[in-house]
């Protein structure tokens, strides 16, 4: 960037819009997630059409934002931004206007069209909006905004969805983006702007659109068709054809869409890893603890977006200044200490009950939010110390889709395991179920009954709210036991005196047979008590197994700290050159 374009952007009022920018996008990935009741109740939608409310906005950033930080590079980034707004904008108007599932689906797409536009744009309009020696500002900011946005998406969304409806998650967004569209032309320098002369990369576009698309498919869907069915494998084997096919061009072609020596830099492999971990690490809670709030602890969908709410707070104070820090002692400490604070803060999340205070949901969200912060401010500032120029663009479009990728791959992890372990659960309850029923006085066939009762009750509740409820002794039944066994007594005595004691005999009967009912009934009542406090514990414990099984994995993320180790000449590549620092 020439120095006359620098001093015009040598402004935090850019930087700013370029935040706020971010903030919309990043925030829209979770704000639908504690709204999505309300909507699916309102659009009479299924469940599969629901999930993709949700997935086809991530899928879209991912599969998108490499290509468009390519176009934006060519055709003029500011210029981009603008577009991004207004696609944005009429995106969210879409959203808010919907009727039915299928128009919120494409409309979503609309909105994602607009956000993978801004994201990575607005990440390289705001790091070059500071000279290199304050750079780090930039970053600190843009990463704390990246993070606070998407843990703020569900209190966000839940609150406005209660108070205004959730037409409105969508429709705040289009005065935040007038105003930013009004503000961008007034203080970013247009005719100053500089273009890259190249040719689109169509072959690597398509190539990466096609990969990026199958890989996030079968991560969103692997759960429900099954990772080793044929569909799943075929995602995983076109995914695998087009990323060789695409590293072939790209190495070939003359101006390509990502130039692949970014992978040359041990300090940007480290930084898109660490963040794709970070990410994935932090949604995992994101998705997962709000159900268990609402599941185990009877709180309600605000009460538990509310109780996350510390995650985001905490991000919001702690990364600047691990910005600070990063710039006095290096990145190698600070991410080490981040993932040494995330894996105690899955600690705490795997000894997580039923019985857990408000206290402590809150001391493991502000745990969460310090071990994140610690992770992402370096990474970020890692992840474009090395360039500027075309090469800026293409780490930062890179950066943002696999961000987008760890992001999907939570989603895709967590709930398969959730889902894995649930189905163990099942069985325990359903063994437990049946040796219950051997406590309750009744035929053979009202016991298999019952245990049936239970069993269908266990296999259709996906939300955890079981509340067993096994059938009862009916009033049909119980006339139909007091017919028979009135005939069957009678018959014991001479046909000339049945008609005589008959109505002895029936009150006899139907007092004896009520105490039997009763008897049973409570039996029943006992045994539906001590099923659905056993189902409870099993499937509450599930989450907290999920959890635990994770830490490992957040302690091998340490390695990763072994990448962000940099000679003591600090380089800066721009395009293919490169330029010490400093000379």
């Amino acid at each position: 960037m020439d120095h006359k374009l620098q001093s015009n952007l040598n402004s935090f009022p850019i930087l700013l819009l370029m935040c706020l920018g971010i903030f919309i996008c990043l925030l829209d990935t979770t704000i639908m997630n504690i709204a999505l009741p309300a909507i699916q109740n309102d659009l009479n939608t299924t469940l599969e059409t629901s999930s993709w409310m949700l997935n086809t906005y991530t899928m879209t950033i991912a599969v998108l934002s490499i290509p468009m930080g390519r176009l934006a590079e060519i055709y003029g980034k500011m210029k981009f931004f603008i577009l991004g707004l207004i696609i944005f904008a009429c995106g969210s108007a879409f959203c808010g206007l919907s009727d039915n599932g299928e128009m919120l689906i494409f409309a979503r797409f609309c909105q994602s069209l607009g956000a993978s536009i801004l994201v990575p744009v607005a990440t390289i309009i705001g790091v070059e909006s500071l000279p290199l020696k304050k750079r780090h500002i930039s970053l600190s900011l843009l990463g704390a905004t990246q993070g606070l946005s998407t843990a703020l998406g569900p209190s966000i969304g839940g609150l406005i969805a209660q108070n205004l409806g959730w037409n409105w998650v969508f429709f705040v967004n289009i005065p935040i983006c007038i105003v930013a569209l009004v503000i961008a032309f007034i203080i970013l320098p247009f005719k100053l702007e500089k273009r890259v002369k190249a040719k689109i990369d169509w072959a690597g576009l398509i190539l990466a659109a096609i990969g990026i698309f199958n890989l996030n498919l079968v991560l969103i869907k692997g759960n429900t068709w099954g990772w080793t069915s044929f569909t799943s494998l075929c995602c995983f084997f076109i995914f695998i054809v087009s990323l060789i096919m695409f590293i072939i061009v790209e190495r070939k072609i003359k101006d390509p869409m990502v130039d692949l020596n970014l992978f040359k830099d041990r300090l940007y492999v480290g930084a898109t890893l660490a963040v794709s971990s970070a990410y994935l690490f932090l949604v995992g809670v994101m998705v997962l603890l709000p159900q268990f709030l609402t599941s185990f602890q009877d709180k309600t969908e605000i009460q538990a977006a509310l109780l996350i709410t510390p995650i985001s707070a905490t991000i919001f104070i702690v990364v600047n200044f691990v910005g600070f820090l990063v710039k006095k002692i290096g990145y190698v400490i600070p991410i080490m200490i981040g993932y040494i604070i995330v894996a105690a803060s899955y600690f705490q999340l795997e000894h997580l009950n039923t019985a857990s205070t408000v206290s402590e949901i809150i001391i493991i969200g502000v745990t969460l939010g310090i071990g994140f912060s610690f992770i992402i401010s370096p990474a970020t500032m890692a992840s474009v110390s090395s360039f500027e120029g075309e090469m800026l663009t293409s780490s930062q479009s890179v950066f943002t889709m696999l961000r987008q990728i760890g992001v999907v791959l939570a989603v895709a992890i967590f709930v398969s395991s959730i889902t894995h372990e649930v189905d163990s659960k099942k069985q325990n309850v359903i063994s437990y179920a049946k040796e219950q029923t051997s406590n309750i006085d009744v035929s053979p066939e009202k016991r298999l009954e019952i245990l049936k009762s239970t069993e269908k009750k266990i296999d259709t509740d996906s939300t955890f709210s079981n509340v067993i409820e096994a059938p009862t002794v009916s009033a049909s039944e119980r006339q139909d036991l007091i017919d028979k066994n009135v005939k069957d007594t009678l018959s014991q005595y001479p046909a000339a005196e049945q008609e005589k004691i008959k109505e002895q005999i029936t009150n006899q009967v139907t007092n004896q047979v009520n105490q039997d009912i009763l008897k049973v009934n409570k039996e029943i009542k006992i045994y539906t008590e001590n099923v659905t406090s056993y189902t409870r514990k099993e499937f509450s414990s599930v989450f907290s197994i999920v959890f635990g099984h994770a830490l490992p994995f957040i302690f091998i993320g340490l390695l990763i700290s072994i990448l962000y180790r940099k000679s003591k000449k600090s380089k800066v590549i721009k395009n293919k050159e490169v330029t010490a620092l400093g000379e």
